[in-house]
């Protein structure tokens, strides 16, 4: 999820080391058996994320919107905004507050992050990396009004991190499941 490069990137450098390593001499030396054990650890690594990172990807960019579009409590050093934002939905500790120019600049801030969620259908969120960090030094140019959004945005990438952790450490299936038998009781 937060690889620089996607999976066909990976897989084009997998499968390159793979097709130079049938050209090296025999034994290997100690960096060509150090390149196939990272080809390896790419390949786990990239069935990994393939296989789950999807679904923790959806949970994440979920509870991010679903932060950044509830209504929150106005500060008690602001005043209550009327209206909603354009896209219908403004961000958390926003939506009820436009009173100082950093209410303003959050409120923008929230709004773009939820336009990448929604015009992202790809649910790629490498993508969303720039948006939130706008998003948090929004907050931090907030003061305490910022800071409750803050900590909820961190707890979520902190989830969103453990998570990516657990997929990457759990083992996934190496070999294909074997075929139904066929009624005769052969293979074929």
């Amino acid at each position: 999820m937060f690889n620089a490069m996607t999976p066909a990137q990976l897989t084009a450098v997998l499968s390159g080391t793979l097709r130079e390593s049938a050209d090296w001499a025999r034994p290997l030396d100690g960096f060509q058996r150090g390149q196939l054990k990272s080809a390896g650890s790419i390949g786990r690594h990239l069935a990994a994320e393939l296989a789950g990172g999807p679904a923790v990807a959806a949970r994440f960019r979920a509870d991010l919107r679903a932060l950044l579009c509830e209504p929150r409590p106005a500060p008690a050093t602001t005043r209550p905004a009327a209206g909603t934002s354009p896209a219908g939905a403004v961000s958390a500790a926003v939506d009820t507050v436009v009173a100082t120019a950093a209410d303003t600049v959050l409120g923008a801030a929230a709004e773009a992050v939820v336009a990448a969620i929604d015009g992202d259908p790809s649910g790629d969120v490498a993508a969303l990396g720039a948006p939130i960090g706008d998003l948090l030094a929004a907050c931090r140019a907030a003061g305490p009004d910022g800071a409750a959004l803050a900590a909820d945005v961190h707890s979520l990438l902190r989830d969103l991190v453990d998570a990516e952790i657990d997929l990457l450490s759990r083992p996934t299936e190496t070999r294909p499941a074997a075929p139904p038998a066929s009624p005769t009781g052969g293979t074929r």
